[in-house]
């Protein structure tokens, strides 16, 4: 078995999810936008979902998972979230079929130090199989506009 035998059916960027019995319940998903009016930014929360089809030959075997984040030049962010999984045939399955693995971890207080292109990345045991690209961008700051009330008297009036 090799790792590629594993599928990723989706890899994406949410404001908020959960994995839950097999399941995973998002809020606000597939977003690739990070939009502020200064950097530095923070993002106060977000999560990163995977979903990965494992293979039956990878059964009953401990495997990791590795979620990352570069910039557009490949150079490695500090953001890293890391875990282990291991699964095993449900009932119902057959011989050979595959199986889910959700996974949904949330990031707090990721730092975007300036606008530009950056990439989720999603390793399993070390080799990397999937990318969410994102793009942090600049946006403007709303302006207070006054205007001059056309009754009040002017300063020469006054």
């Amino acid at each position: 078995m090799t790792v590629t035998d594993f599928r990723v059916l989706a890899f994406f960027a949410a404001d908020h999810a959960q994995a839950v019995g097999g399941k995973v319940y998002v809020n606000g998903g597939f977003w690739n936008r990070l939009r502020f009016p200064t950097y530095p930014a923070i993002v106060p929360s977000l999560s990163l979902v995977a979903v990965l089809e494992v293979p039956y030959r990878a059964y009953h075997q401990d495997h990791s998972f590795r979620l990352g984040m570069e910039d557009t030049d490949r150079n490695v962010l500090p953001l890293e979230a890391t875990g282990s999984f291991r699964v095993g045939a449900e009932p119902g399955l057959r011989v050979g079929d595959p199986t889910l693995m959700p996974i949904a971890i949330p990031i707090t207080g990721l730092r975007i130090d300036k606008p530009g292109d950056y990439a989720f990345t999603l390793s399993i045991d070390g080799a990397e199989l999937e990318r969410y690209r994102v793009r942090a961008v600049h946006t403007a700051v709303p302006m207070k506009l006054e205007f001059a009330d056309p009754d009040a008297p002017s300063d020469e009036e006054a």
